[in-house]
């Protein structure tokens, strides 16, 4: 013990001094240290919230209903010059499409899917107003339709389907009799298919 003291200080005098004389230091530092920590971990609060629901599609729901309510809200506040508008674009076109975004591109999966359906069926006469570009016109569809959940489908003039509505008869070839049409198909040796565009 004393012996290797001794030694440790002829071979390292200095160095040795220095450590003695900052020992109390660094066993202060130390323990200010470990306290810190308790002190951290008993005063810790709880995590912060997180701002969406544990379930992103319930999350998504109540911010959509929101969208809606408020939707409403504005189409009723500007009702007869938004009714004026859209009742004469549903006048003059066979098909109209209240839709989340734009054909080439949508902006939600209902819209996309619905937009790959009608081109499936080639259902290419159609005109696309997006209910994004203003609160009134998701009002106006949902009013019109009593479907709060797009894309909306309208065929002369009346509502003809939603997205589930769309996607039932497209599963069941109704959807093709009633608005595609096969003078655009191949034939040949890929007959029925849709063409292949050439650019």
């Amino acid at each position: 013990g004393h012996g290797e003291d001794k030694w440790l200080k002829s071979s390292y005098p200095h160095h040795f001094e220095c450590n003695l004389h900052l020992l109390p230091l660094i066993l202060a530092m130390a323990m200010l240290r470990v306290t810190a920590q308790r002190l951290a971990r008993a005063t810790a609060t709880a995590p912060a919230v997180r701002h969406f629901a544990g379930c992103p599609l319930a999350a998504t729901s109540k911010l959509y209903e929101d969208i809606v309510a408020k939707s409403l809200l504005e189409f009723q506040a500007n009702r007869a010059v938004v009714s004026a508008d859209l009742d004469a674009e549903l006048a003059a076109n066979k098909m109209v499409l209240f839709m989340e975004g734009t054909p080439d591109a949508p902006k939600s999966e209902a819209s996309h899917n619905t937009v790959k359906m009608l081109t499936q069926v080639q259902a290419t006469q159609f005109v696309s107003v997006d209910v994004l570009s203003h609160p009134a016109i998701l009002g106006y569809t949902v009013t019109k339709s009593q479907r709060s959940r797009g894309p909306h489908l309208y065929l002369n003039g009346s509502f003809f389907a939603d997205h589930d509505g769309l996607l039932a008869k497209f599963n069941t070839g109704d959807l093709a009799k009633e608005v595609g049409t096969e003078g655009t198909k191949s034939s040949g040796v890929f007959g029925g298919e849709l063409p292949i565009a050439t650019y």
